[in-house]
């Protein structure tokens, strides 16, 4: 037997009209939904789910969530006991995430391309796309590695951009 409920979770910043939104489309949908919850509670609902036997039932503990995605970013404080979760802080920016980072890795890397050659790829888009999708790549790398190279051929004028980057320079 397939259940048709479901808890939807959002973003906290969703308004209500954006939240309505959501019940809307599971509604059309022909789901049932329960209730919407901040996605940083759900978070935290998980993680106390798979941690409940490493938690104590007086003694709390707190544990930071930071989700630092394409676009946005956001960072959460919970506390933890057995069987209670309580989120003591929260806080959210949607207009900043991993492509900030993206554009000043670019800058520096397009600075130092034109300090070198005399040419600035900033100044041509089709340079910009392709150094954007090598920086994407390198920032990837990076949450593993702790140093990633970044390589582009004939990025301008026939000149290639060959780079090392360390996870503590980005």
């Amino acid at each position: 037997m397939q259940s048709n409920e479901l808890v939807i979770s959002v973003p906290s910043y969703c308004t209500n009209v954006e939240r309505q939104a959501y019940l809307d489309a599971a509604e059309i949908a022909g789901i049932k939904c329960l209730r919407t919850i901040n996605e940083s509670t759900a978070v935290g609902l998980a993680y106390g789910f798979f941690r409940k036997r490493d938690l104590h039932k007086d003694q709390p503990r707190k544990v930071v969530f930071v989700d630092f995605g394409h676009s946005k970013t956001t960072v959460t404080v919970a506390s933890f006991v057995q069987e209670k979760l309580k989120v003591i802080y929260h806080e959210s920016d949607r207009n900043l995430g991993a492509r900030n980072m993206d554009y000043l890795v670019l800058d520096k890397l397009a600075g130092e391309f034109n300090s070198k050659y005399g040419a600035d790829p900033r100044k041509n888009k089709r340079c910009m796309l392709r150094m954007f999708e090598a920086i994407e790549k390198m920032r990837k790398t990076l949450t593993s590695d702790t140093e990633a190279q970044l390589n582009i051929d004939c990025l301008l004028e026939e000149e290639d951009l060959s780079r090392k980057m360390s996870r503590d320079e980005f």
